[in-house]
């Protein structure tokens, strides 16, 4: 069995312990940028928090994105694995 995902933008894999997806983005190419969704980042810019976290450096922005990618990552796990 392939237990390796493939990012379909770029081809990096990464290994799984689930069934891997056929269609499937890494976080790097997932991720909305001013020019790829642009749309998607500029609502998330406009409307994320109070007025002075709209002007925050992109890294500041990734930032927040890993640490919400991980807080639903653990509501997953909690919820697939009580304690």
């Amino acid at each position: 069995m392939n237990d390796r995902e493939k990012c379909r933008e770029c081809g990096h894999t990464w290994g799984v312990t689930t069934t891997p997806r056929t269609d499937v983005l890494c976080t790097r190419c997932a991720r909305p940028t001013p020019f790829r969704w642009p749309a998607r980042y500029w609502w998330l810019r406009a409307h994320t928090g109070h007025w002075d976290v709209r002007y925050r450096s992109p890294e500041w922005w990734d930032q927040q994105t890993s640490i919400a990618d991980l807080r639903y990552a653990a509501e997953i796990a909690a919820h697939e694995w009580p304690a």
